[in-house]
């Protein structure tokens, strides 16, 4: 340090706070939320402080400093973060025992017009049918004459604000709700008897943060009220999950995860739900595979899979007819 200039020492000093919040956000998946809610915040932040610690690794080159070895070992370190946040592969095979899943969050079919299009709905199910997915899962869904897919087999449940839908084109066989208490979010799921098996689908709309993008402090009163708003949510979301997970374990069919996690890959959440199942972006997606729209790269829409399966392929649409982007991905069933 002896060397370093006075800038240097404040940017060196910088850089060691960057890095030692990246390392935090590494913990942050095995913390509970309903314990420590505060510091779930942070999860969201990551792909922020692995930007700026990229930047420290860029500077300290060109400076000719050994200080990039820093973050350049923290960064390596969270190589699964990285995978999640950016997968290096994208494969594109196809096989006849592929069966496909389709998940996106509709945003009610823009009842209250946010995006200027008249026929939004039909633009919805025309590109649904373009990509003939096998399996379609609808959140925050509005049941409406006015949009129409062309499926022979579906469960419908509505709520006040909005409700999910499960579309097939396998017959379904069983049915039902998780009934998540005081929230109109949910957990739906379809067993479906796809050729000679069974397999479950949850299509899943976690508890939302209600955040107006538009407005200061996300249309919270102050910062902090936003917080004490978001630590809820996360609270929530956990105790959200638990009730998932419990009821994935009763059932005896492969089970299939999708829908608006409402976080990202850096969670808690995120972390308990693949201990068992694998992430379709991770395995086959490519790019940042934003599902949000907004300017930073989030990805709260996710198809999970069982591990038992080989994912096929994996696609990210960036069409604007919601909020949310739509996902596909295709699965051989017969690994």
């Amino acid at each position: 340090m002896k060397k370093l200039n006075f800038l240097d020492r404040f940017l060196f000093f910088i850089n060691n706070i960057a890095a030692i919040a990246l390392i935090v956000t590494y913990c942050i998946p095995y913390i509970n939320p309903e314990s420590f809610p505060s510091i779930a915040l942070l999860s969201l932040a990551y792909p922020t402080l692995l930007g700026l610690n990229l930047i420290f690794v860029i500077i300290w080159l060109l400076k000719l400093k050994p200080h990039f070895l820093i973050s350049t070992i923290i960064i390596a370190f969270g190589y699964q973060h990285i995978k999640a946040l950016f997968p290096f592969h994208q494969k594109n095979t196809t096989q006849l025992s592929e069966i496909s899943i389709l998940s996106y969050n509709v945003r009610r079919f823009n009842v209250y017009q946010w995006i200027k299009n008249p026929n939004l709905k039909q633009d919805i199910a025309d590109f649904i049918h373009q990509e003939a997915p096998d399996i379609v899962c609808l959140q925050e869904y509005r049941n409406t004459q006015e949009f129409k897919l062309k499926f022979p087999y579906h469960f419908i449940f509505n709520t006040q604000s909005g409700g999910q839908v499960v579309y097939s084109k396998y017959p379904i066989v069983n049915k039902g709700s998780l009934n998540f208490k005081g929230t109109s979010n949910n957990a739906i799921f379809v067993d479906i008897k796809v050729n000679h098996q069974t397999i479950r689908v949850y299509n899943v709309h976690m508890q939302s943060f209600n955040l107006d993008t538009q407005k200061e402090n996300y249309g919270a009163l102050s910062k902090k009220s936003l917080f004490y708003r978001f630590k809820n949510v996360f609270k929530r979301q956990a105790s959200q999950i638990k009730a998932l997970k419990n009821h994935i374990q009763t059932c005896e069919y492969p089970s299939f995860i999708s829908g608006d996690f409402n976080n990202t890959a850096f969670s808690w959440n995120y972390k308990q739900l693949t201990k068992n199942h694998q992430d379709a972006f991770v395995q086959t997606g490519s790019g940042f595979g934003k599902t949000y729209n907004y300017f930073l790269p989030f990805r709260i829409d996710f198809i999970l899979v069982p591990k038992q399966f080989k994912v096929q392929n994996f696609k990210t649409y960036p069409i604007k007819l919601s909020d949310h982007y739509p996902i596909m991905t295709k699965i051989n069933m017969n690994n």
